[in-house]
């Protein structure tokens, strides 16, 4: 995976609704020849994804795959997650799975324990699911799962039923490996609805060409690199829409209130750097995973960044962050 140098502000979590849906076919930017070698889909993290001519056969190629992909995740979700039946888990989980959820443990009988005590704790509990996304062998699913039964709306509440972000790698139609960012510092003026977008939550593919998805994903990963990498607050000026739309960040709306708010947070940390490791990107989204840390010392945040790229430009962003915690359940890290 490669490592990428980048800075995350303390973030807080603020929501309007979203104006993208995941399935926009507008015009990208052109592609980028920037190398990379970020888990973007391929078969195994670490490595670079080659260009893939995109011809009908492998444009149909590719959604199967990450079609089935999707029908995957659904069934865990259905059979396991909502069903409460621990002893299909098998069926979805690969016998050497792993995890990166911190409060769980490695494996499969790290997830078995995690949710009995989980549903033993709140037999009512569900994960209600709000999006997907695919690309090669990732999948990313948004959520809220379902607050205890017969709680109140206070902040206990409001933790339990924080939006999620989970992404999952597929090897041989079995889940092979899971990540996750639950949003923190939720506060009772927000609602956890507008803190994601909503594509599909059908096992199907956005209609945008898959040049189009590339180039996104391309244009959104160079900006990233510019923009927190070299602290570049002008690479805003052409990639981002002069009235993007925030979600989470406790930024206000508009380009000039990015580029303020992160000309200070590169002044005040700036060895601050990121691990990215995952990037998903379908129709007119691209997600992109990382650990955002202040200083070499700093354990940082788990962060999920969310684009819409419409007419060549960032028109909206979401931000999930969760604290790398000091003792987690298994020795993978989140990232």
């Amino acid at each position: 995976m490669k490592k990428t140098s980048v800075l995350l502000s303390s973030l807080m979590l603020l929501g309007v609704l979203s104006a993208c849906s995941g399935n926009n076919t507008s015009n990208a930017p052109a592609p980028s020849t920037t190398p990379s070698t970020e888990n973007s889909g391929g078969t195994t993290p670490g490595t670079a994804e080659p260009a893939q001519p995109d011809s009908s056969a492998n444009a149909s190629a590719e959604e199967t795959k990450i079609t089935n992909n999707k029908k995957l995740v659904t069934g865990l979700y259905n059979d396991v997650l909502n069903s409460h039946k621990l002893d299909q888990a098998e069926q979805y989980l690969a016998e050497g799975y792993v995890e990166h959820t911190p409060a769980a443990a490695n494996g499969r009988e790290g997830f078995a324990a995690y949710y009995a005590a989980l549903f033993q704790k709140n037999a009512d509990y569900k994960v209600n699911v709000r999006g997907m996304l695919g690309q090669g062998d990732l999948v990313a699913v948004f959520s809220e799962p379902a607050a205890p039964a017969g709680s109140s709306a206070d902040t206990a509440t409001q933790a339990s039923s924080a939006p999620m972000v989970d992404m999952y790698r597929i090897a041989d139609n079995k889940i092979a490996e899971h990540w996750s960012v639950k949003a923190a510092n939720l506060t009772g003026s927000e609602k956890p609805a507008d803190l994601l977008p909503t594509p599909s939550t059908e096992a199907v593919v956005a209609d945008t060409p898959r040049a189009t998805v590339a180039a996104n994903a391309n244009f959104v990963k160079n900006f990233y690199d510019a923009f927190f990498n070299s602290h570049n607050a002008d690479a805003a000026n052409e990639a981002v829409s002069e009235n993007v739309i925030q979600h989470g960040s406790g930024i206000a709306n508009g380009r000039d209130a990015l580029t303020s708010h992160y000309l200070i947070e590169f002044r005040a940390h700036a060895d601050s750097t990121a691990i990215v490791t995952n990037v998903i990107a379908e129709g007119d989204l691209v997600l992109v995973y990382s650990q955002m840390q202040n200083s070499a010392d700093d354990r940082g945040n788990a962060v999920v960044h969310i684009f819409c790229v419409e007419n060549g430009q960032i028109a909206e962003m979401w931000t999930l962050s969760q604290p790398v915690p000091e003792n987690p359940a298994n020795d993978n890290t989140m990232f």
